[in-house]
């Protein structure tokens, strides 16, 4: 009979859970903006030039459309509402899934014309899309600040990893979090503050706070949790459907990132993540591929250019050729524009710096805009590379980076 009541419990607690979902609100509003975008644009061009929208070969176009832009959305994690990013990493995103969905759509326009929505009707949902995803974002920070869009947050331990999740959360007014309190195993730290927020109790007091506050979510930021532990009330607290997450995972859940200080093994062995399926290969192979054939086709004036202008103003090859280590440490030669000096690294690899003496006029300009880096596009169509994945580093800079950082390699 207990049984029965614990997952009786465990149910109700799950369906309230969903009830509040914040991500299906977001997703159910982030696609009527994309969908007000397209049409907005559609609209915007009707009044320029009339043309007959309300046909079956158009309503198809705008689905595609919609459906790209819904993809790459959440390829960028524009629909995630746990990650949170600040203005300038969040503008930069959506960019790039403009960018990205135009050049998808391009290419598949070369492929088939039936589906090309109408000349300049591409564009303009640019401009719709970042302005009303932007302001639906601004409104949403406001929103879902109130309580029945916001979790109520315990942090279980005061120290320095405790510190860390409180400090990421109060960055962003918009966090979906109400940070209750702090739980500690020290009793005699209760009432302290850390970080502006209160101690409210220990370990023991975790089920009676649950009671008075219903508690949605634990983190457990213990710098030793082995021992300190309280299992059986954390147990208690799953069944009745509180989530009680790591802190290690919250960070990354949190802002993408992953804390290194603390970082143990095990968080390695029991995420999930690591196993990649067959098809997400082939679907990010294809996205390479077209990715890279789209961008050298488009930048070929620009790389002609960049490449005239090298030969012009320095002595020394056009391109640049730099052992790398990829995936698996397999080791590959990759190629870039040549933005310094020749012989600039005579006495060895050293590190990139601030107004770094090596680098030629022409090179200053394109390495920060990153136009040096166009004719990686070959790296990462000879599979060497992809888009999306670490930067692949120098041996020598990988031996050290070995040595100095846990689980670099």
């Amino acid at each position: 009979m207990s049984r029965v009541r614990s997952y009786r419990i465990f149910i109700l607690g799950n369906l309230l859970a969903v009830s509040r979902s914040r991500s299906f609100i977001f997703t159910l509003f982030q696609d009527l903006v994309l969908i007000v975008g397209i049409l907005s644009a559609c609209a915007l061009r009707y009044a320029i030039e009339p043309f007959d929208l309300f046909t079956q070969q158009k309503a198809i176009a705008i689905l595609v459309v919609f459906l790209f832009y819904k993809a790459t959305f959440y390829y960028f994690n524009l629909y995630e509402t746990t990650l949170h990013l600040s203005l300038r990493e969040f503008v930069s995103q959506l960019l790039l899934a403009n960018i990205v969905t135009l050049v998808l759509l391009t290419g598949l326009y070369y492929i088939t014309t039936s589906l090309v929505i109408g000349r300049g009707i591409l564009s303009l949902c640019v401009f719709f899309i970042m302005l009303f995803t932007t302001v639906h974002r601004l409104i949403w920070s406001s929103f879902s600040h109130d309580i029945a869009f916001t979790k109520n947050l315990i942090i279980l331990g005061a120290d320095k990893s405790a510190s860390i999740v409180l400090s990421e959360i109060m960055k962003y007014r918009h966090s979906g979090y109400r940070i209750l309190g702090l739980v500690d195993i020290n009793s005699l730290r209760v009432g302290e503050e850390v970080i502006g927020t209160k101690i409210i109790g220990t370990s023991e007091d975790l089920l009676r706070i649950h009671s008075e506050n219903h508690v949605d979510e634990i983190v457990v930021a213990l710098e030793e949790a082995r021992g300190n532990l309280p299992l059986k009330i954390l147990m208690e607290l799953k069944i009745r459907g509180v989530q009680v997450i790591d802190s290690t995972q919250f960070h990354e859940q949190f802002t993408g990132k992953i804390v290194l200080e603390g970082l143990r093994a095990s968080w390695f062995i029991y995420s999930e993540g690591f196993a990649i399926s067959r098809l997400s290969l082939i679907v990010k192979r294809i996205f390479d591929l077209t990715t890279a054939f789209m961008l050298i086709i488009l930048t070929l004036p620009l790389t002609i250019l960049v490449g005239i202008l090298i030969k012009l103003t320095s002595n020394g090859p056009l391109l640049y050729r730099q052992e790398r280590v990829g995936l698996r440490g397999q080791s590959f030669m990759l190629i870039k524009f040549r933005s310094m000096l020749v012989n600039a690294e005579k006495h060895g690899p050293v590190w990139a710096q601030a107004n770094d003496p090596r680098v030629t006029r022409i090179g200053r300009i394109i390495r920060q805009f990153r136009i040096d880096e166009l004719p990686q596009a070959w790296n990462v169509i000879k599979g060497e590379m992809s888009f999306v994945g670490p930067r692949p580093e120098r041996p020598f800079f990988v031996q050290q980076l070995s040595k100095q950082l846990a689980f670099y390699t």
